[in-house]
């Protein structure tokens, strides 16, 4: 006889194809569609968001869009049970990026937790102080509700902080990329001065440090141009700072951008960027080095993890403009050691794909529901 396998539901604030998906969502999708593959049925609900279909096969994964944006979290409470009793769901995916869940509360359906990392007080660098607070009063329900559950994270960084929080069993999910998507250009050759970050955009994101330290060395490098692409409300914000610094005829806002085009800026870039105060990983440094692509990021949780120091790209301190543009001039200013800082981008890239991910989790939902059984 055949054993039977979990169905799941997944439960984000997002899917892959809503115009705000981030790195969570993209691990979530990546896991997904191999868990597809495998036999075993996902079912997700996120937010909906306008244009989009109320329900769609995703790669396989039967995606539901209800509730609205920012009070999702609601919607799942009320609604959870139902859905689980609808598509007879084994066992849940409780993917906690925003608002957490909180789900082995509200259901007793066995629970695995996906969480990348804790806000913590970034969020007073983010939103206003009372949603900052009413975050923060969530976040703090976390290791007393996942007290029991399977926790998977994605860096070694992540982990240590949700231990040191309180979480009991929290295992490595490693983040990946789709190498047969992120490669080099056919032409390396053709990589003009062009300096790039990819990703939401945020307060938190720290971009103003992006824009000063390009302000800074554009009197060096007479040809720099600065791409930024991606979408979210800090965006109106960062042109008028653009503006300010007249930096508007050498720097686009590019919005949200299809994962091909992505690709297509990787390698049409020398550098990438990432100046978050705070990540879970850093899948974009992980895409850029896929495509040859160094980084110079801050040394922050995440991202301590997902670029190596001196060797991948360069960590500096947040908020240092000056140390960001000292890092981007020794990669652009020195083409035989960006050179060399390529090829070791591409050797720590190509140890970086999705099965492993799929397999920790894979392994922790089947665990999760045999030992409800």
């Amino acid at each position: 006889m055949n054993k039977r396998l979990p169905r799941v539901l997944l439960v984000n604030w997002r899917d892959m194809r809503n115009p705000e998906a981030g790195g969570a969502e993209v691990h979530l999708h990546e896991v997904a569609v191999r868990l597809v593959r495998a036999g075993i049925p996902c079912i997700q609900y996120s937010h909906a968001w306008k244009g989009c279909a109320p329900v769609e096969d995703v790669g396989g994964v039967e995606v539901h869009r209800t509730g609205g944006k920012f009070l999702f979290n609601f919607t799942v409470w009320l609604r959870v049970r139902s859905w689980i009793r609808k598509h007879r769901i084994d066992v849940v995916l409780d993917d906690s990026n925003k608002i957490p869940f909180l789900l082995p509360w509200f259901t007793a359906t066995p629970t695995v937790a996906q969480i990348h990392h804790l806000f913590g007080r970034v969020l007073f660098h983010e939103t206003a102080l009372p949603m900052a607070v009413y975050v923060l009063a969530f976040e703090s329900l976390m290791p007393t509700a996942y007290r029991r559950a399977r926790v998977l994270t994605g860096s070694l960084s992540s982990q240590a902080e949700l231990i040191r929080k309180g979480f009991g069993n929290v295992e490595i999910a490693p983040e990946g990329a789709d190498l047969a998507l992120y490669r080099p250009p056919a032409d390396a050759a053709k990589r003009g001065n062009i300096i790039l970050y990819v990703g939401r955009i945020k307060k938190y994101k720290g971009l103003d440090v992006i824009l000063d330290a390009a302000a800074t060395l554009k009197p060096a490098f007479p040809d720099l141009e600065l791409k930024i692409a991606g979408s979210g409300d800090d965006v109106p914000r960062l042109k008028e700072r653009a503006k300010a610094l007249g930096m508007e005829s050498w720097t686009q806002f590019l919005g949200f951008v299809s994962e091909a085009r992505k690709v297509e800026l990787y390698g049409e870039a020398r550098v990438a960027l990432n100046s978050s105060l705070k990540e879970g990983w850093g899948l974009t440094s992980i895409e850029a080095n896929a495509c040859g692509t160094p980084v110079v990021a801050t040394d922050v949780p995440g991202l301590c993890d997902s670029v190596r120091n001196g060797e991948t790209g360069w960590l500096v301190p947040f908020g240092d403009a000056p140390a960001f543009a000292n890092a981007l001039r020794r990669i652009l200013g020195d083409a035989e050691a960006a050179e060399a800082m390529r090829e070791r981008a591409l050797a720590w890239a190509g140890g970086h794909t999705w099965e492993k991910a799929f397999e920790v989790t894979r392994d922790a939902l089947q665990a999760a529901w045999e030992e409800a059984r």
